[in-house]
């Protein structure tokens, strides 16, 4: 909805070298990049809150609930991971996410 037609939106995944030091568990980590609009250093700390929506769209008007980044956050924190974004005006912006990863010896 952020990225103009033509755009690049990028997903990368990477299993990090060190386990979370709380959880004792290898972390896998995602990163989704666009060549969007990108966010304001001051709305960053927004954009995850419920009914949160910055920058505008192109009719001038924000669509959806706003609900989007505020249940991600929830759920990748339930898993253990956390969650955040990288961006600047005009440059696009990069999410990242971690969550927890086990073996599947370890799976029930």
């Amino acid at each position: 909805k952020f990225t103009p037609s033509g755009g690049l939106i990028r997903v990368r995944s990477r299993l990090l070298p060190n386990s979370d030091p709380k959880a004792g568990v290898p972390m896998a980590e995602v990163a989704i990049s666009d060549t969007g609009v990108g966010i304001s250093t001051t709305d960053i700390d927004k954009i995850f809150d419920c009914f949160q929506q910055v920058g505008q769209s192109v009719n001038n008007r924000p669509q959806g609930t706003g609900l989007g980044l505020s249940i991600s956050k929830g759920i990748v924190e339930q898993l253990g991971g956390k969650i955040w974004v990288e961006s600047e005006i005009g440059e696009g912006r990069t999410f990242y996410f971690t969550v927890p990863v086990s073996s599947r010896e370890s799976i029930g």
